[in-house]
C-alpha cells in the first residue's frame, strides 16, 4: 500500500496546562466559522494563494476562565500546502488570560502536524477570561497557497481533540461549547479553461445540459455541472406538472456528473411516451428543459 501524501503544514506548538475550576451549570457556548478571507466562490478555496479562516466565540451569560478548543485542518483525499498559521484575533488576549494563553499543534493521525488549538486560563484574582455575552470572530487559521496541481481535492476543516492534553472545554463554569462544522472546501484552479477541456478542470459555472439522446428509448442521460459544492436535487415532471421520478437529492462536491433515467416512476413503473420536464436546483440556481420519451 503506498504511503498517504505528507501534508506539508506548519503549526505554531506549546504546552499549556488548563486551569480547571469547579463545575457548575451548562451555558450557551458555540464557536463557528464566521467567514473565510482569500476564497474564489462559496466553499471554492483558489489555487496559488493564502486563505483564512476565522472563527467566531460566542458565549452565554457567564463569564469562562479557561478554554481549551481545538481544530483540525487536513485534505482527505492528499492535497498539500506550505505553511498552516494559527493566531488569535486582535482581542488583547494577554489581559483576558492574565496567567497563560497559547496556540499549539499536534499530529494526531501519524502523517503530519494537521490540528491546532487554543487554550488560556486566568488569574481569578486578576482577570475574567472569556466574558459574559462575548460574541467577536476569535480566532484565525490560515493555510496556503495550495499547488495548482491540487485542483479538484477537498479541503476539511473541523474540531479537534485540543491537543495534546484532549480536553475541548471552557472552565469555570465548566462547558463544552457547540461547533457548527465541519466545513469542507473544494480546491479550484481558476485558469483552467473547462470549455475546451471538460477534463482539464472543475467548471466555473452551474449548468444543466440537454439530455442525450432526445427523443430517447429507453434510456437517456442528463449531464449537469457544479463549480462548487451545492447540494443539488434533478426531478422529472410530467405536463401537469406531477412530480414523476427524484433523479438526484445529495449534496455533492464540485464536478461535472451524468445523471440516468430509465423512463420509470419513483415506485419503478415504467412511464407513457410523452413530452416530460426535468428540472435542477443548486442553491440560487433552477433551471428546466424538455424532454421526449417515445416507444
Amino acid at each position: 500500500m503506498e504511503a498517504l501524501p505528507k501534508m506539508k503544514a506548519k503549526f505554531l506548538v506549546l504546552l499549556l496546562p488548563l486551569i480547571v475550576f469547579a463545575s457548575g451549570a451548562v451555558f450557551a457556548t458555540g464557536l463557528t466559522l464566521d467567514h473565510v478571507d482569500g476564497l474564489y466562490a462559496t466553499d471554492t478555496i483558489p489555487v496559488g494563494q493564502q486563505v483564512t479562516f476565522w472563527i467566531r466565540i460566542t458565549n452565554g451569560d457567564t463569564a469562562h476562565g479557561g478554554v481549551a478548543n481545538g481544530f483540525r485542518v487536513y485534505s482527505p483525499d492528499g492535497a498539500e500546502w506550505g505553511a498552516t498559521v494559527p493566531d488569535t484575533a486582535a482581542l488583547n488576549w494577554a489581559s483576558m488570560f492574565s496567567l497563560v494563553f497559547a496556540i499549539k499543534s499536534e499530529d494526531v493521525d501519524g502523517v503530519a502536524m494537521d490540528t491546532v488549538g487554543f487554550g488560556g486560563s486566568y488569574n481569578p484574582l486578576t482577570s475574567v477570561g472569556i466574558p459574559a455575552n462575548f460574541d467577536s470572530v476569535s480566532y484565525s487559521i490560515t493555510i496556503g497557497p495550495i499547488p495548482a496541481q491540487y485542483s479538484g481535492k477537498t479541503i476539511v476543516l473541523d474540531s479537534s481533540w485540543y491537543p495534546p492534553i484532549g480536553r475541548w472545554k471552557w472552565a469555570g463554569p465548566d462547558a463544552f461549547p457547540e461547533w457548527g462544522g465541519p466545513y469542507t472546501f473544494t480546491v479550484f484552479d481558476p485558469a483552467l479553461d473547462v470549455t475546451t477541456d471538460p477534463s482539464s478542470g472543475l467548471p466555473t459555472r452551474f449548468a444543466l445540459n440537454q439530455n442525450y439522446p432526445n427523443p430517447f428509448n429507453p434510456t437517456t442521460q442528463i449531464k449537469f455541472d457544479l463549480p462548487t459544492r451545492s447540494k443539488v436535487s434533478i426531478d422529472v415532471y410530467n405536463v401537469l406538472g406531477q412530480k414523476v421520478k427524484t433523479l438526484v437529492n445529495d449534496e455533492m462536491a464540485a464536478g461535472s456528473y451524468i445523471a440516468d433515467w430509465d423512463g420509470t416512476s419513483d415506485g419503478g413503473k415504467t412511464v407513457s411516451s410523452g413530452v416530460y420536464f426535468y428540472r435542477m436546483q443548486a442553491g440560487k440556481f433552477l433551471e428546466t428543459k424538455k424532454m421526449m420519451l417515445l416507444k
